[in-house]
């Protein structure tokens, strides 16, 4: 039993960080589009994939998660 909150508990806060990260990644302001060199647009793109990776991680968490509060 102590194992299973134990998980559950690690596992929500996880979640939490991810979702975090996420919503940093997100609302940060894009200063990679606003530089006028050619390496920026390739730091643009690379930034684009960290935050969709992200996100799919974060979803992936959070389906976790509520597979742990519903099962």
């Amino acid at each position: 039993m102590t194992a299973w909150i134990m998980n559950a508990v690690g596992l929500f806060l996880t979640t939490v960080g991810v979702l975090l990260v996420f919503l940093y990644l997100y609302r940060t302001p894009r200063l990679a589009q606003e530089t006028p060199a050619p390496a920026g647009k390739g730091a643009a793109g690379n930034r684009n994939l960290l935050i969709i990776a992200v996100g799919l991680l974060s979803i992936w968490f959070v389906i976790q998660c509520l597979e742990v509060i519903l099962l």
